[in-house]
């Protein structure tokens, strides 16, 4: 009563393609455990306890590196906004290196200070506040002023 089982050989053919299909699947980064690089950035800033509207509607991210956290994201157009008393403007594309409740090396987004645009540089979330540096100058906002992004950025 037992079932009679016939073992067939494995073909050359078989394993060859089974081998090219492991390597392909652990090779390509966009079927790997990469999932980083499909991150949008309000994920990005989220992940990393920052609020998502320190970046106006409309970017999206050109490159993030999840281990050292440099990222440059790219806007439709350069644009202004007033946001807490502050003007902000972003150059189409925004770069810098993002960590846990830090934008450190930021490139392409100014503070209006007076009469000047001077460029932030860093941005540091202690608690409920952000401390945006630029040049000499730190201005500080409540967290809450950036929990959603502008929509009405305006053409520079």
């Amino acid at each position: 009563m037992g079932a009679n089982f016939q073992s067939k050989p494995i073909s050359w053919i078989s394993i060859l393609c089974s081998i090219i299909l492991l390597l392909t699947y652990f090779t390509t980064p966009s079927l790997s455990a990469s999932t980083k690089y499909d991150l949008n950035p309000y994920d990005i800033l989220l992940r990393n306890n920052l609020p998502k509207g320190l970046l106006p509607v409309g970017a999206i991210t050109q490159h993030f590196d999840g281990n050292t956290g440099k990222c440059t994201f790219k806007l439709n157009h350069s644009c202004t906004y007033k946001i807490d008393g502050n003007y902000l403007k972003f150059e189409s594309t925004v770069s810098a290196i993002i960590s846990s409740n830090s934008i450190s090396n930021v490139e392409g987004v100014k503070l209006k200070i007076v009469s000047q645009w001077v460029s932030i540089t860093k941005v540091n979330r202690i608690q409920d506040q952000l401390k945006f540096a630029a040049g000499n100058v730190a201005r500080q906002s409540l967290v809450h002023n950036f929990n959603v992004s502008p929509s009405r950025c305006a053409d520079v």
